[in-house]
């Protein structure tokens, strides 16, 4: 790559820019390629590189050349890209439309006009537009252009629908010498990670390699990190290695798309890292679920969003695990679920619930839900949407994917009160005493952490979902505590009902539990030693001493 006389970027040299390996690697991508990423931590040089992609290849002294510098919002422009855009496109002679958000650049006698100079005043020729697009409906703002080049900087913080509409309806051409392609840059995080991770670094997360879509469209991802800009200041390193959230040093510092800022459930773990315990893993390798396991089946229904369908079983230890899931888009209820009743029939779960909207009265003659019930041949429960729900959930997804056990406070254990003690076998009985007495044994280390286990390949878009949930924006000084909604949530809505119906199957269920384990125990011991006779007295023993508390467990059937 040549290197190019611009304005004050190294100390070597105030008025010379050369590339760094990486950002060469990147500049030197074929315009045959359409899509290129660079990506990855912090501090190494993404906006630099796209402000400067179409001077480098010296397209902008082509009087056609247009490219589009994006940002999502326009204080991002103004505080960061403006400044800087005015350091590197003055030395060139342009100038800046501050209505426009636009600089031109000096068109050259050879072209026509006869009216300018390479640093006249008359500036007609090329353009660099700092664009930003908040919302979906501002993509229209660029209906009528034709880009040459598209850079969108920070690309995980705007939506796939705004990089698609932009980058291949308004990327083209018409000049055979200038190029029709994207060049953008990000890193780990925000309402586009996942869409972003999906299209450029999952094929090939070290990146390097030219991956087709569809029509033939190439793309390729340029991973860099701070350590790929020898220009960076040396303390800027030092304080990302401050930083105390995990997830957001991880995204800045090594470009980790898996650990990112904002990230709602930063402990889940769908790889383990060397400095944890084994336990901190939250998918896990699928295996053959014991028969006697409880089922639950829980659903997010829609048509023009997801239907999403989460099977999870129950075990002994109070540990769920998510073992399948189905989903359809624009698909009709008579469609799908004809799917799900093939699974219910064969597995009888002893809970069946969907989102509480299915039951509103929507003006027709059977509701979502009387609808589903027709189609599966089973009620179904409803969930609880009361205000304040959709944080008790998300609280309660935290409290599964927890794997940190608790930390016991002794200042906090009350001494034992032996006139106390007496107190409560006189006047409340002698369970009440036992409770109390148990109470001062010590406490048992947590065998079921993390409590919520997920199969990695029947689950993908579960997966996915909970890795892309990011904190929603604060309002007023209040500190943001809901999910952002995003394209793809569904099944997040989906497991914040299967955390809760899964508490409450445990406090219904725990002596049924205890019953079938010992009843699987007589079992075995039958198996070994063949006695009959001891069998079935064990059995009716277990049965007699389970009637007083077992409660019955309901499932749903028309």
């Amino acid at each position: 790559m040549t290197d190019i006389i611009i304005p004050k970027l190294t100390a070597r040299n105030p008025n010379e820019w050369k590339p760094e390996p990486k950002q060469g690697l990147f500049l030197s991508i074929p315009t045959s390629i359409k899509e290129g990423f660079y990506g990855g931590g912090a501090g190494s040089g993404k906006s630099d590189v796209l402000l400067l992609y179409g001077i480098v290849h010296r397209w902008h002294e082509h009087p056609k050349f247009k490219q589009v510098f994006l940002r999502r919002t326009f204080p991002e422009l103004r505080n960061e890209i403006i400044p800087r855009s005015r350091e590197l496109y003055r030395k060139f002679g342009a100038t800046l439309n501050k209505t426009e958000m636009c600089w031109t650049f000096p068109r050259e006698d050879q072209y026509g006009t006869g009216t300018s100079t390479k640093y006249g005043p008359h500036n007609e020729g090329s353009m660099i537009f700092l664009g930003h697009c908040e919302n979906e409906d501002d993509v229209h703002n660029y209906d009528t252009m034709q880009i040459n080049l598209f850079t969108p900087d920070e690309l995980t913080s705007i939506t796939e629908w705004i990089y698609l509409y932009i980058g291949f309806q308004r990327v083209r051409s018409p000049v055979p010498e200038l190029p029709s392609i994207i060049r953008a840059a990000g890193m780990p995080g925000g309402i586009g990670h996942t869409w972003t991770y999906k299209r450029f670094i999952k094929p090939y997360p070290k990146g390097g390699k030219i991956i087709v879509g569809r029509g033939g469209n190439k793309r390729i991802y340029i991973h860099s990190t701070l350590e790929d800009n020898t220009h960076i200041d040396p303390t800027y390193k030092q304080s990302l290695l401050g930083i105390t959230i995990d997830a957001e040093r991880k995204a800045k510092l090594y470009g980790d798309w898996d650990a990112y800022q904002g990230q709602v459930f930063d402990e889940f773990r769908d790889r383990k890292f060397e400095d944890e315990p084994d336990n901190a893993i939250h998918v896990v390798e699928s295996f053959e679920i014991p028969t006697w396991w409880p089922r639950i089946v829980i659903g997010d229904w829609g048509f023009r969003a997801m239907t999403w369908i989460g099977y999870a079983a129950i075990s002994p230890n109070r540990r769920v695990f998510i073992y399948r899931e189905q989903h359809w888009v624009k698909t009709k209820i008579a469609e799908w679920a004809p799917h799900v009743k093939l699974y219910i029939d064969k597995e009888n779960p002893r809970l069946i619930r969907f989102c509480k909207s299915a039951g509103q009265d929507r003006g027709q003659e059977h509701t979502i839900q009387q609808q589903i019930e027709e189609e599966l041949g089973y009620s179904i429960e409803l969930s609880n949407n009361s205000p304040g729900s959709r944080i008790a959930g998300k609280i309660l997804i935290h409290e599964y994917l927890r794997w940190q056990p608790k930390l016991v406070n002794p200042t906090e254990v009350v001494p034992y009160d032996e006139e106390y003690a007496m107190w409560i076998m006189r006047n409340r009985g002698m369970t009440e005493y036992k409770s109390y007495l148990n109470s001062f044994n010590p406490t048992e280390p947590e065998k079921n952490l993390p409590k919520l286990q997920i199969f990695r390949d029947a689950c993908p878009i579960l997966i996915e979902a909970i890795k892309a949930c990011s904190y929603d924006k604060p309002k007023g000084n209040k500190v943001a505590e809901d999910i952002a909604e995003f394209e793809g949530d569904d099944p997040i809505d989906g497991l914040r009902y299967l955390v809760d119906a899964a508490e409450s199957f445990f406090d219904e269920s725990n002596e049924e539990f205890k019953r079938v384990e010992k009843q699987e125990h007589l079992i075995q011991q039958l198996n070994s030693s063949n006695d009959w006779t001891a069998f079935y007295r064990n059995m009716h023993k277990v049965e007699v001493d389970s009637d007083e508390n077992i409660q019955p467990i309901r499932r749903y059937r028309h």
